[in-house]
């Protein structure tokens, strides 16, 4: 019972210091991008290994066996780029009166 407790508080931490990865995503309406959530639903933390191996399978031996931590700390710092370039570039379409 108590290793359950402690996983779950864990996991608690883990959600609210890497939001960027585990809350779904927002569309340019503040709205959850439904399809990104069930995505996320289904390969979990199976996504971010693939990511962090670059799509190449022969490298998840290697991802797994990096720190959380470390692993986290990167995937957020990638959501939070690809946030800041897709503002920017929303930003950059919006001046040139593109929609």
């Amino acid at each position: 019972m108590g290793n359950t407790f402690f996983f779950q508080q864990f996991t608690k931490g883990l959600v609210e210091r890497y939001p960027e990865i585990f809350d779904g995503g927002i569309d340019g309406n503040g709205l959850a991008v439904e399809a990104q959530a069930n995505f996320g639903r289904k390969w979990k933390s199976y996504s971010s290994i693939i990511q962090l191996a670059q799509g190449d399978v022969t490298k998840i031996n290697l991802v797994v066996k990096e720190p959380l931590e470390k692993c986290l700390l990167f995937l957020a710092y990638e959501a939070d780029k690809h946030q800041l370039e897709d503002l920017v570039h929303k930003a950059a379409m919006k001046k040139a009166g593109i929609k």
